[in-house]
């Protein structure tokens, strides 16, 4: 269930980053590399998860709860009040800059263990609807608050970081 939850809060990012996006043309192609990298970045990161763990032994639950609640800290401070960057920004780069938090949660959940192939399909399932969602309807949803969302997400990956403590 953890691996659904965090899957949906990687990909959350996307709609804002999408929305923010003015473009009238490639707009499929942008969601399914989108998808792609959302569900390559994971793999990738669940088998150096994997590989840390059997480096580390037995600091594997502390280092994966501590990954994935800097994570989080990360989201809650930064304030991602940028517009005149993301005009510069080509569209294929910036599928692979929101694509990375997956990658670094991925670690995490190799680490813990967790089932990679759930995550990875479920991660890539969100990531195309939430790309075809923000493409589709940019400027149109007033409700997207970049920062709201983000700090949501924050917040979610401490509380995941913190049971990694306890569990």
């Amino acid at each position: 269930m953890i691996e659904i939850i965090a899957a949906v809060v990687t990909t959350i990012d996307i709609v804002i980053v999408h929305t923010l996006l003015q473009l009238r043309r490639g707009r499929f192609m942008i969601a399914l590399w989108t998808t792609f990298l959302n569900m390559l970045l994971p793999l990738i990161g669940f088998y150096m998860g994997e590989w840390t763990v059997h480096f580390f032994e037995g600091w594997g639950p502390l280092l994966s709860g501590v990954l994935i609640g800097l994570v989080g800290l990360h989201m809650l401070l930064d304030d991602g009040e940028q517009p005149s960057v993301m005009d510069k920004i080509s569209p294929f780069f910036l599928a692979l800059l929101v694509s990375i938090d997956a990658f670094t949660v991925s670690v995490t959940f190799g680490m813990m263990q967790l089932n990679k192939w759930l995550f990875i399909f479920v991660s890539g399932f969100f990531s195309f609807v939430f790309s075809i969602i923000a493409l589709l309807s940019t400027g149109r949803i007033k409700l997207i608050n970049g920062t709201f969302i983000r700090r949501v997400a924050g917040i979610v990956f401490i509380i995941i970081g913190v049971m990694s403590f306890i569990f």
